[in-house]
């Protein structure tokens, strides 16, 4: 794949899903009965929480390492990560016999660092933010020569995330639109690169929350600009972006909207009441632009539920009314 490209070709998506065949599962495209009703339109889950690693992340990660040439794997692999491309390049490592070492930032769900571990990976400190654990990460590679696997923008993970548009191409043909959780950018372009090379008409709608708005606040301005990252409950989406995500993002999204913290928690406990589904904060945000009004849709509506790793104590204290 070209690396200066924006962004890869349905073909390099096609070729991603025969990579990353044996690894990642084909997860279940689910109507939501509640959803469904308080939108006035036939809604779907994407229940990528129950993907491997409980998150997306395991398609491009497991692309991008997998397409590296051999020499560049066994210099050992680095990445930052807010929790779940961390997890995922540990296990592409494992799966593909190369070392790894994670930046996350001191900020992120035990859960996730637990499962980082588990996978093999060495974990390290990222300081006090994604950008920060960025920084460290590509200092890191330099210095040490190791091959640094991005977490959004790297064409070949976008190629992977977009596996999960040529799935549901395939399982709801006749879908008008999809609403996907917004971090870098990497989701959202793969996704919407896959459904505009198969399907007509299909509406793109990414969501941030107000405390991780990095790619709303560029699209609004026209070019990537800083924001402040507060803790938030949708830590996944938490971190800036690049040019090359930015640039993807302004072709293929047809709309970004924002959500508020207490619709987040809101929608957690909606998905794990009525639908029986755990979704971390990053996860929800689809569900709480559509629960909160803030997102009109006609249907078939596809929604991202992008991961389940929350820990426990968060997620009860969610269920419970009482954030933590």
């Amino acid at each position: 794949m070209n690396r200066s490209d924006d962004g890869p070709s349905v073909r390099d998506i096609l070729a991603a899903r025969r990579r990353i065949a044996e690894v990642a599962y084909t997860t279940p495209l689910e109507h939501s009965p509640v959803l469904s009703e308080r939108a006035g339109a036939p809604v779907h889950l994407k229940l990528e929480c129950w993907q491997r690693t409980r998150s997306f992340k395991i398609r491009g990660a497991y692309n991008a390492v997998a397409a590296l040439p051999a020499a560049a794997r066994e210099r050992g692999l680095i990445t930052a990560s807010a929790g779940n491309h961390g997890q995922a390049v540990a296990l592409a490592a494992r799966e593909l016999g190369a070392r790894a070492l994670i930046y996350v930032p001191d900020t992120a769900p035990e859960t996730k660092r637990l499962r980082i571990v588990s996978f093999g990976a060495t974990l390290c400190s990222g300081g006090a933010d994604y950008d920060e654990a960025e920084r460290r990460a590509a200092a890191h590679a330099q210095r040490a020569g190791l091959t640094l696997v991005h977490a959004f923008s790297d064409p070949d993970v976008v190629a992977g995330q977009g596996t999960i548009g040529v799935e549901i191409a395939e399982a709801l043909p006749d879908v008008r639109e999809v609403v996907v959780p917004v971090g870098g950018g990497g989701l959202i372009g793969g996704i919407a690169l896959a459904l505009r090379g198969m399907l007509q008409g299909v509406r793109i709608i990414g969501v941030q929350s107000t405390q991780t708005r990095a790619m709303h606040a560029a699209l609004e301005a026209g070019r990537v600009v800083d924001v402040p990252v507060p803790p938030t409950l949708a830590d996944g989406l938490a971190g800036g972006i690049d040019e090359r995500a930015f640039r993807l993002a302004r072709r293929v999204i047809d709309e970004m909207v924002l959500v508020e913290e207490d619709e987040i928690a809101e929608a957690i406990r909606l998905l794990q009441q009525r639908d029986g589904v755990t979704a971390e904060g990053a996860a929800a945000v689809g569900v709480a632009a559509v629960c909160s009004g803030r997102v009109t849709l006609r249907g078939p509506a596809v929604i991202i539920i992008s991961g389940s790793n929350i820990d426990a104590q968060r997620l009860a204290g969610v269920l419970q009314g009482t954030r933590l």
